[in-house]
């Protein structure tokens, strides 16, 4: 082959590898802009829907706040009434098991938060908080005169729907995330006594499984009503700061 027929082929070479390079270069800016643009629209979609769910939010606040302005007017009008202090009492009782009035008074807060570290190849699978690990604490904490309380600041009523989904809680449709804090009103030392000398959380906090546990007896607590605890609006900042 001769000299010049060798630079010729070096050339077309040459211009082959830029062709493609060039290609190439123009496909990744094309698909740049398509996940721009795809990231944009998601955004926008977001926005939306998180609009959509505010003013659901702030509607069934209000609705809520009607319901319970009529309650009232229905109860003023039992004044006068021989079983007026009766109903009262009745009312308050189910209200309070409902989990829909503020309670204030001594308590306790257990804080659970899984293995620092958890490798699933090297530890149980205890070593994450599950909701069974929750339900046992709250089923203590009643079983030993709690009269109130909240998960996450969520109040929970007479049925606590707490389940798990993938690596998180879910209470009351509500997706938690560690840690996770369990508030109890009632007899702080016999429900800190028991939660102490369970052996189920006993053995779950040894350093082989690792969870973490945290118990502190407090002179007041102050839990919301489940009717409060539904306003997820103070926990957005993203989309509110751009």
């Amino acid at each position: 082959m001769t000299q010049k027929r060798k630079n010729s082929l070096y050339i077309t070479i040459l211009m082959i590898v830029f062709g493609l390079a060039i290609a190439a270069f123009s496909r990744s800016l094309v698909s740049g802009r398509d996940s721009s643009s795809e990231r944009v629209f998601r955004y926008q979609e977001t926005v939306l829907e998180y609009e959509a769910l505010q003013a659901q939010n702030q509607r069934q606040i209000e609705q809520n706040e009607l319901l319970e302005s009529k309650i009232d007017t229905l109860i003023g009008n039992l004044e006068g009434d021989e079983s007026y202090d009766e109903i009262i009492k009745e009312r308050e009782k189910y209200a309070l098991m409902a989990g829909m009035t503020a309670v204030q008074g001594p308590g306790i807060r257990v804080t659970l938060q899984d293995r620092t570290e958890y490798d699933p190849a090297r530890h149980p699978i205890e070593s994450i908080v599950h909701d069974t690990t929750v339900l046992h604490v709250i089923d203590i904490l009643k079983a030993n005169g709690a009269q109130a309380l909240t998960f996450n600041g969520t109040r929970l009523t007479a049925v606590a729907q707490i389940g798990c989904i993938g690596p998180t809680i879910l209470c009351y449709n509500n997706r938690q995330m560690p840690p996770y804090i369990i508030e109890a009103i009632g007899p702080a030392e016999e429900m800190a006594k028991a939660i102490s000398g369970d052996a189920y959380l006993k053995r779950i906090t040894t350093p082989e499984v690792g969870i973490r546990m945290s118990l502190d007896v407090m002179d007041s607590l102050t839990l919301p009503p489940y009717s409060r605890t539904g306003d997820y609006r103070s926990l957005i900042t993203l989309l509110e700061a751009r």
